[in-house]
């Protein structure tokens, strides 16, 4: 039986020979065998990140301000899954009610995505700016190394088979539909910021390929590949950990899924 590494640099040398490793399946020639392996691959991928749909049941609205010409909304939303998540919707006072929408997320919080909501805010859109679960105000505070609380509660929801990952997903994606639902846009625009966010988005939007008519992402990855090449800490990003995740997908066949959503990259980390 071969033991455990002895220490972390050794666990993360094996892990890199295990990745390098993977061979996934080609992409189908035709595009008959494309269409059917795009779909096989979206429910594998939905499987693995064990992601079951969710409604958005109740959205309270907590706050309405009016200031300078900008009317903003603070929302609390409840999930049909028991789940909540909070977002901040803003729009200018004289812009239409089906103007063009756009949903922001960060890394950091929605606070911390306050220059791409105004970007869009002065360009005529209604933005929807969102902490998903362990985000922004949806994540608990942090305790001191070496675990984090959030790190803990994402391994608490692992144990009884969740992934942290797929309930993001779901939120991003009822709340989306919730959105798109009471503005009557059609397709909503997404932007986000970071590796968390960016995975979370691309996912979403290849489960659900005519939600978002664009997603653009900021500071994002080339590769899930990054995660043991940099390398990037559990503490930081440990609901990229997924189990399985890298071994069967890459970002760039989530975004070969997401066709026709038109996907943008901005600013990639090297």
């Amino acid at each position: 039986m071969v033991g455990l590494p002895r220490d972390n640099l050794t666990a993360l040398s094996l892990a890199r020979i295990l990745a390098r490793r993977i061979k996934r399946d080609s992409v189908p020639s035709s595009a008959a065998a494309r269409k059917e392996w795009v779909v096989t691959q979206r429910g594998k991928l939905k499987a693995t990140i064990r992601c079951d749909s969710a409604k958005v049941k109740h959205a309270w609205a907590m706050t309405n301000t009016e200031e300078k010409g900008v009317e903003t909304r603070s929302y609390r939303f409840g999930l049909s899954n028991g789940l909540s998540a909070t977002g901040v919707w803003v729009r200018a006072i004289t812009s239409p009610d089906r103007a063009p929408t756009t949903v922001v997320v960060n890394d950091e919080g929605k606070r911390r995505g306050a220059a791409e909501v105004s970007d869009r805010v002065n360009r005529g859109d209604q933005v929807l700016a969102i902490d998903l679960l362990f985000t922004g105000d949806s994540s608990p505070e942090d305790q001191p190394q070496p675990l984090s609380q959030r790190q803990y509660l994402m391994q608490l929801l692992a144990t009884v088979g969740d992934r942290a990952l797929g309930l993001q997903v779901a939120q991003l994606i009822a709340i989306t539909q919730w959105l798109r639902h009471v503005t009557e846009t059609p397709r909503v625009r997404l932007d986000c910021t970071g590796i968390r966010s960016q995975t979370v988005a691309l996912i979403a939007s290849a489960l659900e390929p005519t939600l978002f008519s664009e997603v653009l992402v900021h500071r994002g990855l080339r590769s899930l590949d990054y995660l043991l090449e940099k390398p990037v800490s559990q503490l930081v990003a440990p609901d990229l950990f997924c189990l399985d995740l890298y071994k069967e997908f890459d970002l760039d066949r989530m975004i070969a899924f997401a066709e026709p959503t038109r996907v943008t990259q901005q600013n990639d980390l090297e």
